[in-house]
């Protein structure tokens, strides 16, 4: 008589080359393309602007109308926005400033994407007083 662990273990061993005989591993798929990252230029219109005020992104050197998106991190959130990019590969993305922490500098960080390449840099603003 076989032993009960003995029979489980041939069974699943069995299963196990089943599945990888019958070729229904993704064979024959063609892996994803690597996105290809390349360096854009950002810059502030303000670089110190003033409490409830607007300052803006100005992002350039990107695609034509690639997908731009915007993350300004501030003490305890992070304001992310939106933008296309124009045919000349530039865009301009306002930020109003509110009551945001004076001194405290705000990173912006910039990615565009179009296709398998995106485009990534950085920029900073620190708000001042009213």
């Amino acid at each position: 008589m076989i032993a009960a662990s003995s029979f489980r273990r041939s069974v699943t061993t069995g299963l196990i080359a089943l599945f990888l005989a019958s070729g229904t591993v993704a064979v024959g798929t063609a892996p994803a393309e690597a996105a290809v990252v390349k360096p854009c230029k950002a810059t502030m219109s303000v670089t110190q602007p003033r409490q409830y005020t607007n300052t803006y992104v100005n992002v350039s050197k990107v695609g034509a109308r690639s997908k731009v998106t915007t993350k300004a991190k501030y003490k305890t959130t992070t304001n992310t926005k939106y933008a296309t990019a124009s045919t000349k590969g530039t865009a301009s993305v306002k930020y109003p400033i509110a009551g945001a922490t004076p001194g405290r500098k705000v990173v912006v960080e910039v990615s565009a994407k179009q296709g398998n390449t995106i485009w990534k840099c950085t920029t900073s603003f620190t708000p001042k007083k009213r």
